[in-house]
């Protein structure tokens, strides 16, 4: 299956690493770290211009709105931060507007891994409430969810064994 991995730390670590290591021949790996990102101006001047989507000029823009139009298959990874998602993926989330007038996502399948410093169960709250999160917005954007993983940053990293068992059911996950 082709697919399309968003890093949307802003450091090309963890979530970086994930993505990565998940990542096979044909996928596209693009990371937001870095990148020049507006926030939305809420004009909803996209709403009428399906061919210009957005009227803000950035990385957005003139890049990752390409490539979500040309997969299917999009896998997002983020760092928790303060109990949620970080502001970079907030961000590509309110950009996502001119997709949800135009149903640009209709039937896309989007996939979440989330990296934390709590371990999985310290977190089980907030991971669910990110995870209803991402339901409730798939259904105006009209896209598939499904979360994949959590994986809680030095300790599950830097345990080889642990981890290369957790990439290996995310490949199996994915590529079924």
């Amino acid at each position: 299956m082709k697919m399309l991995l968003i890093n949307c730390s802003n450091r090309e670590k963890n979530c970086y690493k994930v993505l990565n290591d998940i990542k096979i021949d044909g996928d596209k790996l693009i990371s937001l770290a870095n990148k020049k990102m507006d926030f939305c101006l809420g004009c909803d001047k996209c709403s009428n211009n399906i061919e210009k989507y957005c009227v803000l000029e950035d990385y957005i823009t003139n890049n990752v709105y390409e490539e979500i139009l040309k997969e299917k298959n999009i896998v997002i990874a983020s760092p928790m931060y303060m109990s949620n998602v970080n502001a970079i993926l907030k961000n590509l989330i309110d950009r996502m507007n001119p997709f949800y007038h135009h149903e640009l996502l209709r039937n896309k399948n989007i996939y979440l891994i989330l990296t934390g410093q709590a371990s999985k169960e310290d977190n089980e709250e907030e991971i669910s409430s990110i995870i209803k999160y991402f339901e409730g917005i798939s259904e105006w954007l009209y896209f598939n969810f499904e979360f994949l993983e959590y994986f809680k940053g030095y300790d599950d990293l830097n345990d080889e064994v642990n981890y290369n068992k957790k990439i290996e059911l995310l490949k199996l996950k994915l590529n079924n």
